[in-house]
């Protein structure tokens, strides 16, 4: 059997808000490259956990289920979506119950080892290059990438494009805005407890690796950090 290249791995860490979900989506279509979002991986098994009705915080229970259903996750470089044998959880993965089963499950040791050879198998199968992000791709799931980047932003910023997309999915679904000095408020403190929980955490915390660069997004629009980010890696020699 003749050995596959291995496509060009570009890791791109950061915390909540930072922007890397949107950036490396968008990053990813101009350059021809696919795109995979492991957070979402997270997302989704902790929606298959709520489904079978298993206790979240039962570690046992839920690395027993993602055994029998990892070799069926999928996802789809050219749409972003995330399939579990045939069923699509891409619409469910930005909803609060996602999130919150996510935070319980992204700890877990088990689930964490079960899913780091998905990751990069749905890396490593890109046909030409992949952006990959999430907290511990430089760290833990790639630290052989080619580039490793560690987005970043200040928390206001953060929280005031968390806000928007919070605001635009409740508005796609018919129920009004939040009100924005409040909501900007709670969705600060809500990315400061998960920046918290993701730093200190006992299995692949959330951290900067120590060849990363830093590329902080303060400041940018989504075009401008796009194009910049485009930059970063041309300078790198991989475009």
């Amino acid at each position: 059997m003749t050995d596959r290249k291995r496509p060009i791995i570009v890791a791109v860490d950061g915390p909540a808000g930072s922007g890397k979900s949107t950036i490396c989506s968008e990053v990813s279509a101009k350059i021809g490259w696919s795109y995979v979002n492991t957070g979402a991986l997270y997302r989704g098994v902790g929606l298959l956990a709520r489904d079978r009705g298993i206790d979240l915080e039962d570690e046992s229970a839920v690395g027993a289920m993602l055994e029998k259903l990892a070799g069926d996750i999928r996802w789809d470089y050219n749409h972003h979506q995330l399939y579990c044998g045939g069923e699509n959880l891409t619409l469910r993965l930005g909803t609060a119950e996602a999130g919150n089963a996510a935070s319980f499950i992204a700890k877990q040791q088990k689930v964490r080892q079960l899913l780091l050879p998905v990751q990069r198998n749905l890396a490593i199968n890109a046909p030409k290059g992949a952006m990959v992000d999430g907290r511990d791709i430089g760290t833990v799931v790639f630290p052989d990438a080619n580039l490793k980047v560690f987005m970043t932003a200040n928390l206001e910023e953060r929280a005031r494009r968390r806000l928007k997309q919070l605001d635009a999915k409740a508005l796609a679904h018919g129920n009004d805005a939040a009100d924005a000095r409040d909501s900007l408020s709670a969705v600060m403190d809500d990315i400061s407890r998960r920046d918290n929980q993701d730093s200190k955490r006992g299995e692949a915390p959330l951290r900067k690796a120590d060849d990363a660069v830093e590329f902080d997004t303060s400041g940018y629009s989504q075009s401008e950090a796009v194009d910049a980010l485009i930059a970063l890696i041309r300078s790198h020699g991989l475009l």
